[in-house]
């Protein structure tokens, strides 16, 4: 009775389960578990312990991150801003250098960068042409695990100098901001202090090509380059291009983290990705692990 009764029902089960409908309220409550437990991790955990910011700072940040996506216009969202400051936070405070952010908007994630900057006693470059994104003819943009595609046109996503700082001031901490106008083929170039961090929100191959030209050579061992073009093949192809990374910085492609689907900030996809400047190998700062053979061990030893 049990057997017929399921074999009943099973073909309306299939047939709820299935309707556009429940399936979006289900990617929605899945999406809200996600993004609840990486936020409460975020709050939870003990991100900038080293510099004495504490789960109450943690709290404001994340408000301030949500305040700031919904006042601003923002093509970024607070758990991207989260995902930035856990990175930012995780810095050692003996490391010396600037966060920078290339690509502004209107100012959310600078406002956003900017807080969680004045908690670590970090300056933010924030470079951007204030005028939009530069023309670069019909290029079509292809994100095939968003499946989505697109072109940019000339001035798109532009935010006038003044602008970007009246909201920085009104909801950051623009003391903490040092802005950089220009394309950014003739303003990074004038950069000299070490970058810990790099947030590029540029678009464009062409842009992504000229913030890693300037900002490589200053970003620390071990930095990170985290980008909001995960989804977009041609941008993400830089990372991987090794002949362009031997003519322009004489070395090897140092690869992206995230390609095409982005980090698992939700269980569809994100926007964002990275990459870490490798410092050369050393055995001491790395851990081993049991499933490797090591020379220095005896071999019987290693598979017991």
């Amino acid at each position: 009775m049990q057997l017929s009764l399921k074999s009943a029902f099973r073909p309306l089960y299939r047939a709820l389960v299935q309707t556009p409908l429940l399936q979006e309220i289900l990617r929605r409550e899945c999406q809200y578990d996600w993004e609840k437990h990486f936020r409460d991790e975020f709050v939870h955990g003990e991100h900038g312990r080293a510099y004495g910011v504490s789960k109450a700072d943690r709290i404001q940040l994340v408000q301030s991150f949500k305040r700031n996506t919904s006042e601003i216009p923002s093509g970024t969202s607070e758990i991207i801003h989260i995902a930035l400051a856990r990175e930012i936070l995780s810095i050692s405070p003996q490391v010396k250098g600037d966060v920078i952010e290339c690509g502004a908007w209107k100012g959310a994630s600078t406002a956003s960068l900017s807080l969680v900057c004045r908690l670590v006693g970090r300056r933010l470059l924030v470079a951007d042409s204030f005028a939009g994104l530069p023309d670069e003819g019909q290029q079509l943009h292809i994100a095939p695990h968003f499946g989505i595609y697109g072109y940019y046109h000339s001035g798109m996503f532009s935010g006038r100098l003044e602008e970007v700082q009246a909201n920085v001031k009104r909801l950051g901490a623009l003391e903490v901001c040092e802005f950089v106008p220009g394309f950014y083929d003739q303003s990074l170039g004038k950069l000299t202090n070490p970058i810990v961090f790099a947030f590029l929100d540029v678009d464009l191959v062409s842009s992504t090509r000229d913030c890693l030209r300037y900002l490589w050579p200053l970003l620390i061992d071990n930095g990170t380059v985290y980008t909001d073009d995960a989804g977009d093949m041609a941008v993400v192809g830089v990372f991987f291009n090794d002949g362009w990374w031997q003519a322009t910085l004489a070395g090897p492609a140092p690869g992206y983290v995230g390609s095409g689907c982005g980090l698992p900030l939700n269980p569809k996809y994100s926007p964002l990705g990275y990459t870490r400047k490798l410092a050369p190998f050393n055995a001491a700062q790395w851990q081993r692990a049991p499933h490797l053979y090591y020379p220095d061990r005896p071999l019987a030893a290693q598979q017991e």
